[in-house]
Formats: C-alpha cells, sequence, structure tokens
C-alpha cells in the first residue's frame, strides 16, 4: 500500500497536475487473516519491490507460518526460495504469461509454483483460487483497508527512520483495537 508523505491534495493534482515534491512510501504488512493481527510492518521507499520484503517481515515474525497468501507482484523466484527455507506453503497466483520454471539442463522443476501453472492452465485461474484458498487473502487485505480508514492515506512524520517508527506505532494501535474486539456486521432482514 502506497502512503503519501507530503504533497498536495487529490483536488489539486488533478486540477493543476502534481509537484515534484510529492513522494510515498510503500507501507508492508503481514497480517493473520484469522485474527486481523499485524505481526510485521515494514515501511520503505517506492523503489523497494514487494518481493524484496519477503526476508526482513519473515524474520520480525516469532513463530512458524504454514501458508504465506500473496498477490502476483511476489511471483519470483527469491520469493519461493525464501518461503521454502522457512517451510512455508505459497499460495501466490502465477503472472498471467507465467511459464514452467526449468533447471539449466532445461528439465521442468518441481515446485510449488509449476504445479499451480499447470493447474490454472487446466482449470482456470477462477477454479485455481477457489480450490487453493487464495480468496483468504482478501481477510489479510482488510488490515490494509482499517489502517486507510483510521490513520488516513498520509505520514506525518518527514524524515524516513521517524515514518518507520509512525509506522511501527500505527500497526500497535491498530493491533490494540482489533483486540478490544471487531465490529460484527449481520444482515437486515427487510421489512
Amino acid at each position: 500500500m502506497g502512503l503519501k508523505v507530503y504533497g498536495e491534495g487529490e483536488w489539486k493534482v488533478r486540477k493543476h497536475g502534481a509537484d515534484q515534491r510529492r513522494t510515498w512510501r510503500k507501507l508492508h504488512l503481514v497480517a493473520d487473516e484469522a485474527t486481523n493481527t499485524i505481526h510485521a510492518v515494514e515501511l520503505t521507499t517506492h523503489s523497494i519491490s514487494d518481493a524484496e520484503m519477503i526476508k526482513p517481515l519473515l524474520a520480525d515474525i516469532e513463530w512458524p507460518i504454514a501458508k504465506l497468501s500473496a498477490d502476483g507482484a511476489y511471483d519470483q523466484v527469491k520469493v519461493f526460495d525464501e518461503l521454502e527455507k522457512h517451510w512455508i506453503q505459497p499460495v501466490i497466483p502465477p503472472r498471467s504469461n507465467a511459464v514452467i520454471w526449468t533447471s539449466e539442463n532445461g528439465n521442468d522443476l518441481i515446485h510449488p509454483r509449476n504445479e499451480a501453472v499447470r493447474q490454472i492452465r487446466l482449470v482456470g485461474i477462477a477454479a485455481w483460487k477457489q480450490q487453493i484458498g487464495y480468496h483468504r487473502r482478501s481477510k489479510a487485505e482488510t488490515a490494509m483497508f482499517r489502517w486507510k480508514m483510521i490513520f488516513g492515506e498520509r505520514l506525518s512524520a518527514r524524515l524516513v527512520t521517524n515514518q518507520q517508527t509512525e509506522a511501527q506505532i500505527k500497526a500497535t494501535c491498530l493491533n490494540r483495537f482489533t483486540r478490544l474486539g471487531m465490529p460484527k456486521t449481520v444482515k437486515r432482514l427487510p421489512t
């Protein structure tokens, strides 16, 4: 998720164009889809890719992880290698133009990603997502939504180190809010 550091509002940008001073930070979260708890948070400049953050995010987590669900931006060798080191099952959809990964000899690798590519070719992406339980990732996405609804899309601090501290504090607050209780939605029957 991108957070604004400084710059004009959306209306001014649409009306007059963006100022050169506007910049973004990327917020990387590891959220437990079952409890809505944020277990790891990193704030980086916009030049750091999501996949580069897997190793530091996993290092911040103190207990074993069974599965990690992520979007297609994480469909990279270094991500799968890092997950394999920690015995974590990847639930990552291959990119739409994905090909089977092969060894240096040209043989197909026995790899979870290759199995996903084959299964998607066989049943389609929607059926694969249903089979693998990929829809559960959307529950973790609510952490990003809750962050933006409660704290907004802006960071107050100017220095990167202070912005990182600000992100840690906000994650701690969000976890405290979660422990206090999550809203329960009930479908209203028509009267």
